[in-house]
């Protein structure tokens, strides 16, 4: 019986060491999404994450690690997202936080890990407070900075339309208020003669912005930025096109997408818009036979057969997906938090398959900024047609 008992004492500690050997071996990532609330339209990047890292795992991980994407419902709410979060960090374990949608979200927990020294990595979130290594060291932003995308579209201001009259509709949040702020100052750095003559804000609970667009259009401005979302967007340039107010339209990255965003305006109100993006764009026959595209195709029709191949966000969230993949590749079997953030902070002129051509993935601990570079592009009434090359914001 003695022997018995130290031959089942001897095979428990054999299955608690290989249990243990297991756990080393997988690496547990969270995110929170609004599957539930009114953006849940938004959820669609976490979708698509959960499953690419399911086709990760199936072709046997990276670097023989499996990765857990542990991603849950916040209702687009930051208390929530706190809530959760926690979870996922005192409860689940997570390494590291991936991915997690909206702006308010991500800075309602931002303090907390940046406290405990969790990653916070490539959010959904474009302000500036989240590529500021300085006051957060934990946090870095997967999106092009507002900053950013503002600059480039003063810079095109200033140079197609010098001493312009510009009019702008803007969210009345941190995304609008920093938009604004941007283009202002570096409009005012490029072309001392340009003057914003009118800036009207709206609520996100608004029902629409009919009444801010006519006011725009009375100052007849001859530039219109519609740093506007969603909806409103749609419905700014549907109203724009109502009034004949033919002022230049810049339109952000998150809001000119063709089938949801330009459609329901309608095609001829959004011809000649101007936006800019560092990304290919789903449907455009440009990267009809780009290998990448159909690569990401493929995995749609795999993995998440019920999932848009229209919806920018599918391919956006895939694309944000691989850049996390060659964070963790680069680490080997140092998955520790330190070494996540040493290796996502250390990027070089990094190709992603969702990026277009030229433009790269380039990071440093003093400088957390993904991109910096944007290819313009001009609306001709059925996709958008580039204007020249990438521009840099200076």
């Amino acid at each position: 019986m003695r022997g018995l008992r130290a031959l089942i004492t001897f095979a428990a500690l054999v299955a608690a060491c290989g249990s243990a050997g297991a756990v080393e071996t997988e690496l547990i990532l969270g995110q929170t999404m609004p599957y539930s609330g009114p953006a849940s339209a938004l959820s669609a990047v976490g979708k698509v994450q959960t499953r690419y890292f399911q086709m990760i795992n199936d072709r046997g991980g990276i670097n023989g690690h499996k990765v857990k994407l542990i991603s849950l419902d916040d209702g687009y709410s930051p208390p929530k997202a706190v809530e959760q979060t926690r979870r996922l960090i005192e409860n689940d374990e997570a390494v590291a936080i991936f991915g997690s949608m909206g702006t308010a979200q991500n800075a309602a927990v931002q303090k907390y890990l940046n406290a405990k020294k969790i990653p916070q990595l490539f959010v959904f979130a474009a302000s500036e407070r989240f590529a500021d290594p300085k006051t957060s060291p934990y946090t870095i932003s997967g999106m092009t900075l507002f900053s950013t995308e503002a600059a480039i579209y003063a810079r095109l201001v200033a140079e197609h339309t010098p001493g312009a009259h510009v009019a702008v509709l803007y969210q009345n949040d941190d995304y609008g208020r920093e938009y604004l702020r941007s283009f202002k100052a570096e409009l005012a750095r490029l072309d001392p003669k340009a003057e914003i003559v009118a800036a009207s804000p709206y609520e996100v609970t608004s029902p629409t912005v009919d009444s801010q667009v006519v006011a725009l259009a009375s100052t007849n401005a001859n530039v219109f930025l519609n740093a506007s979302t969603g909806k409103f967007t749609s419905q700014a340039i549907r109203k724009a096109g109502e009034l004949g107010w033919r002022a230049q339209q810049f339109l952000p990255i998150g809001s000119n997408f063709v089938p949801t965003i330009l459609k329901p305006a309608g095609l001829d109100n959004a011809k000649g818009a101007i936006s800019a993006t560092p990304t290919k764009s789903v449907g455009d026959p440009e990267w009809a036979n780009d290998p990448a595209y159909l690569e990401w195709l493929a995995f749609m029709k795999k993995y998440y057969p019920e999932g848009d191949i229209e919806d920018q966000l599918n391919f956006t969230g895939w694309n944000v997906a691989v850049l996390m993949t060659k964070v963790i590749e680069a680490c080997g079997d140092d998955l520790s938090r330190q070494n996540l953030m040493k290796q996502a902070t250390a990027l070089k002129n990094l190709a992603l398959p969702g990026l277009i051509p030229g433009i790269t993935v380039n990071t440093s601990p003093d400088d957390y900024r993904l991109i910096t570079s944007l290819r313009p592009q001009r609306f001709d009434g059925e996709r958008w047609v580039p204007m020249s090359g990438a521009m840099a914001a200076q």
